[in-house]
């Protein structure tokens, strides 16, 4: 492991030897403490957990007086933060990438390590000579510390942790900066971490140990902050939503559940969207839509992970759930809220997976109807039972499988979004893009696109889905804003 000098951020004394080259160029030009303030960047990999633990790292570093640059500029760092990503070996291989690419284009900064394939493999990602600080799961809520540590760079207030790292991780008196210039309009606030599902092809629990939910309060106390801090959207995140399990403010009553946890937000914060990530069909709450249909604040959008379309398939995956199970739950999410969006994930050439079971896969997603298929190819684990099963399938099946997966998920999608031409549905809008095309998403997560000279970042407004724009789901749909010429 190469080692980094300590530097100083002491501007009385002079000339500081041991400082990062970075820091002693702006201290030689005498310029402000605003600008003296160190430089991190964090790039994220993987899912929305993990984006939410970047928004709430980010978030700590700027109150404990750090500058939030981004990480594809050309500024000059003086730390770079990778939050990893292991859920494939196509991730792995990504990460130890976005590592060396870190290093080469900022050879002057810290780069740090984290995340889950920190989490699950540390010796392969301290043999990388280009990455100075491996922070592990146990003190990832340290990292403020551990990197001013290694900067000495003192803090102005003594760090509180928390093992939840979701907004507000740190506690200090300093003001929140608003994150809308480097995020989402929709930010992310996670409320439950880690899993025990036993899934045949999944190294999370390996990752992030079992599963733990945050308390009421801190959620609610999350919620509000973004929502203060400007942000329309808050997407509550976490690695198997379903075990959402945290204590109740009365001792003698149940531990509160995913459905009490909403009821309590939607009381108490008067955030215009509030979305949910992704729900697994085992742990399905039927009395959940009740909620949807009594608060239009709650996003239409249904995430299922489905993983296969053939009962055979699922029983050696050990999802515990069957197709019965699964369409009864579209079922009535068809319904009783006929405009949701449901998406779903799918993993083709699983261990066993025949062409018959692969078509049986095909032909129940069509039956779904879905908005949107994530396609991924079976990735063996070591450590998990599916890595060693027989019967492995090629990697040329895999590869072909996708593509006929992904081209259905083109068609559903042309389908889905071709329902809503001609609606009016409110959309949230994102950065513009090239000249004046701004990009958004209605409640139901179709994507918007509109022409406009005005600035409608971070802004709600009621637009008619005129037409289709693309035939691919990220591709969208075309609107015009309501009330405007």
């Amino acid at each position: 492991m190469r080692s980094i000098e300590l530097i100083k951020l002491d501007v009385s004394t002079s000339p500081i030897p041991t400082i990062a080259p970075g820091l002693a160029a702006r201290l030689e030009r005498n310029l402000s403490a605003e600008d003296l303030r160190p430089k991190v960047a964090i790039l994220t990999l993987g899912c929305k957990v993990n984006y939410s633990e970047t928004e709430a790292l980010a978030e700590n570093f700027q109150r404990a007086g750090y500058a939030l640059v981004d990480p594809e500029g050309q500024n000059k760092l003086d730390v770079f933060i990778v939050n990893t990503c292991t859920v494939t070996h196509v991730a792995d291989r990504k990460s130890r990438q976005v590592l060396r690419r870190a290093k080469r284009d900022n050879p002057q900064a810290l780069v740090v390590a984290t995340g889950c394939y920190v989490y699950t493999s540390p010796e392969q990602v301290e043999a990388l000579d280009e990455v100075d600080l491996v922070v592990d799961k146990v003190d990832e809520e340290r990292m403020v510390e551990l990197v001013s540590a290694r900067l000495s760079y003192e803090l102005e207030y003594r760090a509180e942790p928390t093992p939840w790292l979701f907004a507000g991780g740190l506690a200090s008196n300093a003001p929140l900066e608003s994150l809308k210039s480097r995020y989402h309009t929709r930010a992310m606030v996670k409320i439950q971490d880690g899993c025990n599902a036993g899934c045949a092809f999944c190294i999370v629990p390996t990752a992030r140990g079992g599963p733990r939910s945050a308390d009421i309060s801190e959620v609610v106390a999350g919620v509000r902050r973004k929502y203060e801090a400007g942000y329309q959207e808050v997407v509550l995140t976490g690695v198997h939503l379903g075990k959402y399990r945290a204590p109740s403010l009365s001792p003698e009553e149940r531990p509160v559940r995913l459905r009490a946890l909403l009821e309590a937000v939607l009381r108490e914060v008067a955030i215009p969207r509030l979305r949910i990530t992704s729900l697994e069909p085992q742990d399905y709450d039927p009395t959940l839509l009740e909620l949807w249909q009594q608060d239009r604040r709650l996003n239409r959008h249904f995430h299922l992970a489905l993983q296969s379309g053939s009962n055979a398939t699922l029983a050696r995956m050990r999802r515990g759930y069957s197709l019965e199970r699964y369409r009864q739950i579209v079922e009535q999410i068809r319904r009783e809220l006929p405009d949701a969006a449901i998406t779903t994930d799918i993993i083709v050439g699983f261990p066993g997976e025949t062409e018959a079971e692969f078509s049986e896969t095909l032909a129940f997603a069509e039956e779904m109807a879905f908005s949107k298929i994530h396609v991924f190819p079976y990735s063996p684990r070591t450590g998990t039972p599916a890595a060693t099963m027989p019967n492995q399938v090629v990697e040329p099946s895999k590869k072909e499988r996708g593509e006929r997966l992904r081209l259905l998920s083109d068609e559903l999608s042309r389908r889905w979004r071709s329902g809503f031409v001609g609606e009016v549905r409110p959309v949230l809008w994102e950065h513009h893009q090239a000249g004046t095309l701004w990009p958004g998403l209605t409640d139901n997560y179709l994507r918007v696109y509109t022409q406009s000279e005005a600035d409608l970042f971070n802004t709600i407004t009621p637009v008619r889905l005129v037409g289709l724009a693309g035939v691919g789901d990220t591709d969208g749909m075309s609107g015009q804003i309501e009330g405007l010429s």
